[in-house]
């Protein structure tokens, strides 16, 4: 009965609205990232839990200042001293305020995260467990964070002290973001920016938090969580000084847990990324579907590359995050598909998928994810021309804008077909060359001057 009666007079139902209408606006009003590949946020269940982790720089700050408007309402009401003449103890209250606050403010992420695995239902998405660690770290965060906010403001009952709170909380947040986010923005890492729930922007939908992260995180945010509920509930200074000890306990425990580096944040989802393989073809779980798909046209161009020196005996999905600075790791064995970049691949057809194998005489591009190279592309367009005998677009990111820029690849593909055949074999076997060091122009080792 209190615990309804909290439920209507606190600001608890309104805290969790916010969290709702924020993070809805921003995944389905704004044109940004969560939509597109490699992470599509409709993709895997673990992927919308990532990017509802991401969209906790906004939604977190939104949680403390909630709580804190809510933790002066005592003062406000110049109830302080009335309610500290009562003989029931301060933690009978403490309990009921912050249980109605805190749960109300984790309903509106589990909600959020309920669009989100009915969005991924609705188009097909992959569907595990993985996603479970991520969200309940996340619902501690918002609870943890709340639970802050209601001590500070009944102990600092000061008109600007939540806008003040919300903003700060908003600035570490960021912070912890542009630290968070791997080679995108010129800042280094740090494991104190882990005491933030934040989490970079997912590169791949076949990743999780690794344990680290979810083990140091949870300690942290389960001391900050008590020590805000004691806070709320102390009556006396010695009371409120202890109530200090959890979350020093907390980071002393989280700081050494959590990974050394950023490479450390995030590790292979253990379900979505476990490979299936049809001999010397292997793809993800989350894309097994296309394993019959590529088994046939797969089988095929691994014969046609075979006529190479050292050439590649298997093919498997690439399951690791995109890079947006480096580019794609490469064997000389091995043929990498990447249907999380590429996701034409998804519902590409048999010849569609032997000409991505066979692209770059079976290997990926030298260049950073980007709108794409001419001489990377072409390069790599003409080795897979010279096993078929027909120049086709690649099937990858980039490529509506090689169609625009094809016609020198196209003049440059009528010069080498003219070559002998022992000459294309020999650049052939060079282009391979080039795209295992990296060092050398594509398409110039295959038509010198092809682009002057």
């Amino acid at each position: 009965m209190v615990f309804r009666i909290e439920l209507r007079r606190s600001i608890a139902p309104w805290a969790g609205l916010a969290l709702v209408v924020v993070a809805l606006g921003f995944l389905f009003l704004l044109s940004g990232p969560w939509w597109k590949v490699p992470a599509p946020w409709t993709g895997n269940t673990t992927t919308t839990a990532l990017w509802l982790r991401f969209l906790l720089v906004f939604l977190w700050p939104i949680a403390v200042g909630a709580g804190a408007i809510q933790g002066m309402r005592d003062s406000r009401s110049g109830m302080v001293e009335l309610l500290s003449t009562t003989s029931r103890p301060g933690w009978h209250r403490a309990v009921r305020l912050a249980g109605a606050v805190g749960a109300l403010c984790a309903l509106g992420v589990v909600v959020v995260f309920g669009v989100g695995l009915a969005e991924v239902l609705g188009h097909g998405g992959f569907v595990s467990a993985s996603f479970l660690p991520v969200l309940v770290v996340g619902l501690l965060a918002v609870v943890a964070g709340s639970w802050a906010g209601l001590a500070i403001g009944r102990l600092l009952p000061h008109p600007l002290t939540a806008p003040a709170l919300a903003v700060l909380t908003l600035v570490v947040s960021v912070l912890a973001w542009t630290s968070i986010e791997r080679n995108v923005v010129p800042f280094s890492y740090s494991r104190f920016e882990l005491l933030a729930p934040v989490l970079g922007e997912p590169r791949g939908a076949l990743v999780t938090t690794s344990t680290a992260v979810d083990l140091g995180q949870t300690a942290w945010f389960a001391g900050l969580a008590a020590t805000g509920f004691l806070l709320l509930a102390a009556g006396s200074t010695r009371a409120r000084v202890l109530s200090l000890l959890p979350v020093v306990v907390g980071a002393a425990i989280a700081l050494p847990v959590f990974p050394a580096s950023a490479d450390g944040l995030l590790a292979p989802d253990g379900i979505a990324a476990q490979k299936l393989c049809d001999g010397p073809i292997c793809v993800s779980r989350a894309h097994e579907d296309r394993l019959a798909a590529l088994a046939g046209p797969g089988r095929e161009a691994l014969a046609m590359l075979a006529k190479l020196p050292g050439a590649p005996t298997r093919i498997e999905e690439r399951t690791s995050p995109a890079s947006v600075t480096d580019p794609p790791a490469r064997d000389p064995g091995v043929v990498y598909l990447d249907f999380q970049l590429n996701d034409v691949l998804l519902t590409a057809d048999a010849s569609t998928l032997r000409t991505a194998v066979l692209s770059g005489a079976g290997l990926p591009t030298c260049v950073r994810p980007s709108y794409g190279d001419l001489a990377d592309l072409g390069g790599r367009m003409i080795a897979a021309a010279y096993f078929t005998g027909e120049l086709k677009p690649l099937p990858e990111y980039g490529g509506s804008w090689f169609r625009r820029e094809s016609s020198p690849v196209e003049q440059a593909w009528q010069k080498f077909r003219a070559l002998p055949a022992e000459v294309q074999f020999a650049r052939i076997v060079a282009l391979r060359h080039v795209l295992l060091t990296c060092q050398g122009d594509p398409l110039d080792t295959l038509v010198p001057g092809a682009l002057r």
